[in-house]
């Protein structure tokens, strides 16, 4: 069904129920940044697969909003002429010239959070547009053959890995819950529910986790709402009597239910519309706070640390063979980018306690690497060879860790201006990596840091600079991060986050250096200052020595160049092919 036909049949859906739009989110009902296949709905209708977006569908006409990220990918995914490809930043300009006054605009209430739907009410006031739920999606309803959701079972992620029981856990929420003088906490994110209770699942392609919902007491207790097919013998006998597992089609009943008078925390951001409305009467008080989990979590414990670094490690061993390899054969002319991204994840999956990939690999020659999120398709599917920039940003899902790394390597000889580019944005890895901070200090005053060196030449990057990354959950997690907007959530011991700055010149290359990183202390807090922190950089993978121009860089750096290639060497050298040790001496030799 092409994308004329599913535009028909959706505005006629709209028209049979006398309405004049239908918002589309990339959301799932489980507020996922990946998605099942089930919930691609944005991407099926108009061809836009990034893992952020918002498409508005009228009677007449259709636009996709994105941010920086893909503003270069959307344009070529859509069809323009049928559907326009904006910036998030015009979507209420769209709106208002768009969207008349009195009509009436649909949406699913599973996709939205209560804090979405909060900025919409606000937008339909301002407009004078009705904003109406409805009872079943409408994509849906003409969608045929829609995946069906996974039918494989949960498990349980053992405390070798994860460093603490879901009891320990529990009792900082019962506490956090003693606090607030609430009852109970609704948990509507999934990721929050698989830390707290050690469980994972094959829900999700890139994420593994199992997708449910939980009401969590003030008593330590929990009931959790999923698909009863997956919860295995083992889940009960680890997790019961604490854990009571309920069917997801039974929330309704459940909740209406629910004993009055009961005090419910729940995230506006994280939790969907539907879900509070279950519970959103006379009988019982919500409370708006943030998941405290997302807290809990993105700082971790001692052996969640361990299990980064290890991770790493072995994360490494398969880096060095594919950028061995790489080396050797990218300038032949046989390799395209979907043979590059397939060979770096069998070298993964050679590597003990691989699970998975962490997010759909992204090897980007040429051109296609300044499309910031691109994946190579059938389509798009670009040769590699002589001379240009190949850009790799891949990670993996191990059991004991996540990574999440880039490098952008050339294939033959760079130009001199790509050698400039390449040289800032190192510089501006390394400034971000040696950054010593005291307490007190939020990624968004570190982002400058990362940028310096590209603004010195007018140019900057249109994406944040670091996330946030869980432990065998999503490569992207937490409140925490670096850009310019800018969470400002201090950063602490423990937490791990990505440094990435980049450049970016259309139609020509893409570059961006990305390394994860663990918050650790650096000095003890004296009578006259904070404590110092800093950054101790997890990746392990050579950086393009070709790439680098000499005469950029400062003593200091490249004494850090050379220290941080040394580690590598020592540490990954014992454990590759010798052929792979043959590159690998010269990729990480002193400059």
């Amino acid at each position: 069904m092409d994308t004329t036909v599913k535009l028909k049949k959706l505005r006629q859906l709209l028209k049979d129920q006398k309405a004049y739009a239908f918002i589309v989110p990339t959301n799932d009902p489980f507020q996922n940044e990946y998605r099942a296949a089930h919930d691609e709905r944005l991407g099926w209708l108009t061809g836009f697969d990034g893992s952020s977006g918002l498409g508005i569908i009228t009677l007449e006409r259709a636009a996709v909003f994105v941010d920086g990220r893909y503003t270069l990918q959307v344009q070529q995914q859509i069809d323009t002429r049928l559907i326009e490809g904006l910036s998030v930043n015009q979507r209420d300009t769209w709106i208002e010239a768009n969207i008349p006054a009195n009509a009436i605009v649909l949406y699913d209430p599973w996709l939205f959070s209560y804090a979405e739907l909060r900025a919409w009410q606000i937008r339909s006031q301002n407009t004078h547009f009705e904003l109406k739920p409805t009872t079943s999606n409408p994509i849906d309803l003409i969608w045929p053959h829609q995946p069906s959701y996974s039918t494989e079972p949960g498990f349980i992620h053992p405390i070798i890995y994860a460093g603490s029981s879901f009891f320990e856990k529990s009792k900082k929420l019962a506490f956090f819950l003693a606090e607030n003088k609430a009852d109970a906490l609704l948990i509507g994110n999934s990721e929050s529910l698989n830390w707290l209770l050690n469980l994972r699942g094959y829900d999700l392609e890139f994420t593994p986790i199992l997708n449910m919902y939980g009401l969590f007491y003030k008593d330590g207790t929990i009931d959790i709402f999923c698909d009863k097919r997956k919860v295995t013998p083992n889940m009960r006998e680890t997790l019961e009597p604490h854990v009571t597992f309920n069917d997801v089609n039974d929330c309704q009943t459940f909740f209406q239910n629910l004993t009055r008078k009961k005090k419910i925390i729940f995230d506006n951001a994280k939790t969907p519309v539907a879900l509070i409305a279950l519970i959103n009467n006379k009988r019982n008080t919500l409370i708006p706070m943030t998941d405290p989990c997302l807290a809990l979590r993105s700082v971790k414990n001692e052996t969640e640390l361990n299990g980064f670094r290890q991770s790493h490690f072995r994360d490494g061993v398969a880096l060095v063979t594919f950028l061995a390899w790489i080396a050797e054969e990218g300038a032949k002319g046989y390799i395209t980018e979907i043979d590059a991204a397939d060979y770096l994840e069998k070298c993964r999956n050679q590597q003990d306690l691989f699970h998975g990939l962490s997010f759909p690999s992204i090897a980007g020659f040429g051109a296609n690497g300044a499309i910031v999120h691109y994946r190579p398709t059938l389509e798009s599917n670009a040769l590699i060879k002589a001379d240009n920039l190949l850009l790799v940003d891949s990670g993996a899902q191990y059991f004991d860790g996540t990574t999440d790394v880039t490098r952008t390597i050339v294939i033959g000889k760079p130009s001199a201006e790509q050698r400039d580019r390449f040289t800032r944005v190192l510089k501006g890895h390394i400034a971000l990596a040696q950054a010593v901070f005291p307490y007190g200090t939020c990624g968004a005053q570190l982002d400058t840091l990362a940028r310096q060196y590209l603004w010195q030449a007018g140019l900057d990057y249109n994406h944040g600079t670091g996330h946030g990354v869980g432990s065998f959950l999503n490569v992207h997690e937490g409140l925490h991060g670096i850009s310019r907007a800018g969470s400002r959530v201090f950063l602490e011991p423990g937490m791990i986050i990505s440094n990435e700055p980049g450049y970016y010149k259309e139609n020509a290359y893409g570059i961006r250096i990305e390394s994860l990183v663990a918050v650790v202390q650096i000095s003890e807090k004296t009578l006259d200052e904070q404590a110092k922190l800093g950054f101790e950089t997890l990746t392990m993978a050579p950086i393009d020595r070709y790439l680098i121009q000499m005469n950029l860089l400062t003593v200091d750096e490249i004494e850090w160049i050379n220290s941080y290639h040394a580690h590598v060497y020592e540490l990954l050298s014992p454990h590759v092919s010798q052929k792979t040790l043959q590159w690998l001496k010269h990729a990480t030799s002193s400059l």
